[in-house]
This record gives C-alpha cells, structure tokens and sequence, in this order.
C-alpha cells in the first residue's frame, strides 16, 4: 500500500477520532450518559483502522511512524477494557479519583500526543491541523467541565 495512502488515512481517522471525543464531551455536558454508553463499541471500532495502519507502518519499516501511532493503539485498547470489557459505567467526577481514571487519561493525553507527533512527521500542515483537532476536543472538554459546574453550583444553591 502506498505510504502517502497511509498517512493520509492516519491523519483522517485522527481528526474523526479528535471529532468523537469532542462529541463525547458535548453528550456528557448534556448529562446523556446512556448515550454515552452506546457509542462506547463505536468508540473502540477505531481501534480497528489504527492497528490496520499500525501494522502497515511496521510493514513499511518506518519507525518514527510506529512510535508515533503506537500510544492510541494502547490507549484504545485500554478504552476497550475500561468502558466496555469491565462494563462499568462511568464516574465522571469521582471524589476521589481511582488509579484506572488516571491511567486512561494518562494514556488519552499520551495517544493525543502521539497522533500530533504523526501529523508533525508529515508536515506543519498536517502537525498543526491535528493540534487544532487536539485543542476543539478539550474545548469541548471544557464546555462540559462548565456545564458541570454550573450544574454544581445550582444544587448547592438550592440546598441552602
């Protein structure tokens, strides 16, 4: 398969996968948690072209692309068994923070950096477009993280 095919379909599935999570983010914000849980399995289905790529890229020999992809393809996998294999449903702001939360967003973040880093193998033009990508999924983060607080504050005011 031809290198340029490759790299162009890593970039692609890392702005639709850029897109999910900020979809993900905006459901929370909306408190659709239920939802939430049914886009679970189409979630982890983009580990799916990943590896395909991954493996590609091991075919090809190019290890600074491996390197670069390898930390989503871990941090899917973890997503895979955090969410869907242990089937738990999520707790999104626990008091006090289990060591599985912090792994998967020690690895969300590592994975995130990993797809820049791809984009930046490429061109400034892909690199800076998937830090673009990056930084509207943690604006949408962030709109859920206000939306959440908001919410907080409601409670509390109703309480006193």
């Amino acid at each position: 398969m031809d290198g340029v095919l490759i790299d162009n379909l890593v970039v692609f599935f890392a702005v639709v996968y850029y897109a999910f999570l900020a979809i993900v983010y905006i459901i929370r914000a909306h408190d659709l948690s239920d939802l939430e849980l049914k886009l679970a399995p189409v979630f982890s289905v983009q580990l799916v072209p990943f590896g395909i790529l991954w493996v590609l890229n091991i075919l090809k020999g190019d290890i600074g692309r491996i390197i670069s992809i390898t930390p989503i393809i871990v941090f899917l996998l973890y997503d895979l068994w955090y969410r869907l294999i242990t089937r738990r449903k999520p707790v999104h702001h626990p008091d006090r923070w289990p060591v599985g939360l912090v792994i998967y967003l020690v690895l969300l973040f590592i994975g995130s950096i990993g797809l820049n880093w791809y984009g930046y193998i490429l061109s400034d033009f892909y690199g800076r477009m998937l830090v673009v990508s990056f930084f509207v999924m943690m604006s949408s983060f962030g709109y859920y993280q206000y939306r959440y607080q908001k919410g907080k504050k409601g409670e509390t005011a109703l309480k006193d």
